[in-house]
């Protein structure tokens, strides 16, 4: 099993556009895929990918709230707080919140299905 951070992010934009944004943002690049479906932002060591997400609200997780999630993959074996991964995301939250116009929630090793399983 695959542990992530994922980072859920709201926007009226369409993804290439809130991709754009985020760029601008963090000072990262966020690669499409080939379909579009999907933009990869690297970050020294960490590689995310933003995508609209499908999961339902879990427990006290009000999920459905927002449009997108920024997941990473944690690589290392470690403690998941003390990730890269962890780090890198909770800098993308912090620029995002400054913005101060739409919410943002950061989880840490989410359960998620198979099918949504972010591998790099």
């Amino acid at each position: 099993m695959s542990r992530t951070v994922d980072l859920f992010l709201d926007s009226d934009q369409p993804l290439d556009r809130f991709a754009s944004q985020l760029a601008e943002l963090t000072g990262h690049p966020f690669v499409p895929s080939p379909d579009g479906q999907l933009f990869a932002m690297h970050a020294g060591e960490v590689t995310a990918y933003l995508a609209e997400h499908e999961f339902l609200d879990d427990d006290d997780l009000p999920l459905g709230e927002f449009r997108y999630v920024l997941s990473a993959p944690v690589r290392s074996a470690g403690s998941l707080e003390e990730s890269a991964e962890t780090a890198c995301l909770r800098n993308v939250n912090t620029l995002f919140r400054s913005r101060g116009t739409t919410p943002s929630l950061l989880v840490l090793d989410l359960d998620r299905p198979d099918s949504r399983q972010v591998t790099p």
